[in-house]
């Protein structure tokens, strides 16, 4: 199971605590998630939302997978002003910046805007018979379908336990 979410409970309290362990977050905005959150319920609250909007904000300008990673910079503008990566819950569409030069070898924090250009070509689609209904919108590294769905548990904890003990072997990565 790749990526997964696996108990929204877990899930969503571990990403605050996180944020907050590597000084993502301030001391206040964690607080205040931590005193208006309640996270094993179904529904957020106003002050809840408000607060988590305030943490997804900072994800706008670093990347929430990789902190000390470089930034993509946009070098149609001037130096100080960064592309933000798509993250677990993008928000914004960002400038394409197609042009930019990758480095010849290491980390290039630029490299998912490249990708979203090459799985998007109708020849590479076709060989790896991809979108063969014809979708009307692009492929995206990451988009809001997940909120769409009304048939996602809150947890999948009960189902993994019945797998497990049923015997199934399970593979959890990220």
């Amino acid at each position: 199971i790749g990526n997964a979410e696996l108990d929204d409970e877990t899930d969503r309290k571990g990403m605050i605590d996180y944020a907050w362990d590597h000084a993502v977050i301030s001391d206040a905005l964690y607080d205040k998630i931590k005193k208006e959150c309640n996270f094993s319920s179904l529904i957020l609250t106003k002050k809840c939302n408000d607060g988590m909007d305030k943490y997804y904000d900072v994800y706008d300008i670093i990347d929430m997978y990789s902190l000390y990673a470089p930034v993509c910079v946009d070098d149609d503008k001037d130096n100080s002003t960064t592309i933000s990566k798509p993250s677990a819950i993008p928000r914004f569409l960002t400038k394409n910046n197609y042009g930019r030069r990758r480095p010849l070898s290491g980390y290039d924090p630029c490299a998912w805007k490249y990708t979203t250009v090459y799985l998007n070509r109708a020849d590479v689609q076709r060989a790896l018979h991809a979108n063969v209904t014809g979708l009307s919108y692009p492929w995206t590294h990451c988009s809001n379908a997940i909120e769409k769905w009304n048939d996602s548990p809150f947890s999948i904890l009960p189902i993994l336990r019945q797998l497990i003990a049923a015997g199934q072997r399970i593979w959890v990565f990220r």
